[in-house]
């Protein structure tokens, strides 16, 4: 058995008896950036190399003496059921893949092996390990305990299990080297997760973010990278970019959805080789920073329609955490309300008012389009006009009629419907009847805040409740 050299771990693991078609397979690999590879020609030696190797997909021949892999495939896929296996043989049979597939065989391929497919089975076979590697983290997570750190957390308001199961996974792969890609609306913290990761790394270095939204090529590079003398007119002097002051430690991208094409092909060569050029130089400078991006768009459609590079793409979600909008946990309202109370009275030098427990009815029943951070900026709207005692609902009544109003315009414009029907269109009493019930659920027995999600005066509500009964 031959072993390439490891770059990253786990391994590739191709058996094929056949050293010259290994060979080819590792070529092939390697030119598309897999470069820790086992390469074994001895079957029997295979079940003691998943013993001694940290192995993530085997690439397997059926055809070979000693064991066939036929005969090694139930043993693998019992002993280690979490490796996908790809079984690649000269039998281009139908019955025979069908039965590999029934032991366990993750994918089946016949040769000569077209080097697009062999590509693409392996990515795939590797991204499926990775969210069964993610997905055994979050289910063992138990709430907030097990967390080896807690402490870091400190600064992110929560007591959403949602959250507490990210934390868990956060820890997880804070020491990895491999890129973090964080997602989310505006506003949910998406740079506060980042430093979070950081501070969990323990690396040495600094946490340098920078916002890559707006910036054309050149000045990318030069922020990044920087530059030498006499690169450009005016550069006078050498200047080094935020990717060496991120040495030892992090380099965070926010926006990264915005960035150029001929960026990304600089990225990607960081990111692929840990090499990067500053603008002028002729030889490349190295860099240990880990990379996290963030990014509020959709990036896996915009690869698929070519706006991002699919191999950029690959590279960034090596690891991904996904923030939930404010919506999806209501039950972090009331902390998030106090926590900003007492934040804007230290800031705006005012005692902290008493809150109208209607307060938090009112807010749960707002969609939050600018999440967490809009939240802040109510809050601290409200307390600027603050004087004494409870605190006003009419602040955050005014903000949100306004902006819901904002988002019925939109949404009437893109010809959203908020209501569904079935084959049989109800009554228009019927209909009432639903919307009245379900806004007073909503707004748990308030009628004042019932009105308002209904768009009606509170007279209007309590008429409707008085003929109904």
């Amino acid at each position: 058995m031959s072993v390439a050299t490891a770059v990253e771990s786990p391994a590739i693991l191709i058996v094929d008896d056949d050293i010259v078609a290994s060979e080819l397979y590792a070529t092939i690999l390697r030119e598309h950036d897999f470069d820790n590879l086992l390469l074994c020609d001895d079957s029997r030696r295979v079940m003691d190399t998943l013993q001694s190797h940290r192995v993530a997909v085997i690439l397997l021949d059926l055809n070979m003496p000693h064991i066939s892999g036929q005969e090694l495939l139930p043993e693998i896929t019992s002993g280690f059921p979490e490796i996908p296996v790809v079984i690649l043989t000269g039998e281009d049979k139908v019955d025979t893949a069908v039965q590999c597939m029934k032991i366990g065989a993750f994918d089946f391929m016949a040769k000569p092996v077209d080097r697009n497919r062999l590509v693409t089975a392996v990515r795939h076979a590797l991204k499926i390990r990775e969210l069964q590697d993610e997905v055994h983290i979050l289910s063992t997570a138990d709430g907030g305990s097990g967390l080896k750190r807690p402490e870091a957390f400190r600064e992110i308001v929560t007591e959403s299990p949602q959250m507490q199961k990210l934390f868990r996974y956060m820890e997880a792969v804070a020491g990895s080297p491999k890129a973090v890609l964080i997602t989310g609306e505006s506003g949910t913290g998406k740079e506060l997760v980042a430093r979070v990761i950081h501070d969990l790394s323990q690396k040495g270095g600094e946490f340098v973010p920078v916002n890559v939204s707006g910036l054309d090529d050149t000045m990318f590079s030069d922020t990044l990278f920087g530059h030498r003398r006499g690169a450009f007119t005016g550069a006078d002097s050498n200047r080094p970019g935020l990717i060496e002051q991120a040495s030892g430690g992090t380099l965070f991208l926010d926006e990264i959805g915005d960035l150029e094409l001929g960026s990304q092909v600089k990225l990607l060569r960081l990111l692929q080789e840990r090499e990067y050029y500053p603008l002028g130089a002729d030889k490349p400078q190295s860099s240990d920073a880990r990379v996290i991006a963030a990014t509020n768009a959709d990036l896996n459609a915009e690869q698929k329609s070519g706006a991002f590079r699919k191999d950029l793409y690959y590279r960034l979600i090596a690891h991904h955490v996904h923030l939930p909008p404010l919506r999806h946990r209501l039950e972090d309202i009331p902390l998030l309300v106090q926590h900003f109370l007492e934040e804007s009275s230290q800031t705006l030098d005012k005692k902290k008012p008493t809150v109208p427990k209607e307060l938090y009815t009112l807010l749960a029943n707002y969609q939050f389009p600018g999440n967490v951070r809009e939240l802040q900026s109510m809050i601290y709207d409200a307390m600027s006009r603050h004087s004494s005692g409870i605190l006003s609902l009419s602040v955050f009544r005014s903000y949100i009629e306004e902006q819901s109003g904002a988002h019925s315009e939109v949404a009437a414009a893109e010809g959203d419907q908020p209501l569904a029907f079935g084959e049989r269109l109800p009554t228009l009493r019927e209909a009432e009847d639903f919307l009245f019930n379900e806004a007073m659920v909503r707004a748990q027995g308030n009628q004042s805040i019932a009105a308002r999600l209904l768009g009606v005066s509170q007279s209007t509500l309590s008429r409707r409740f008085k003929q109904s009964s």
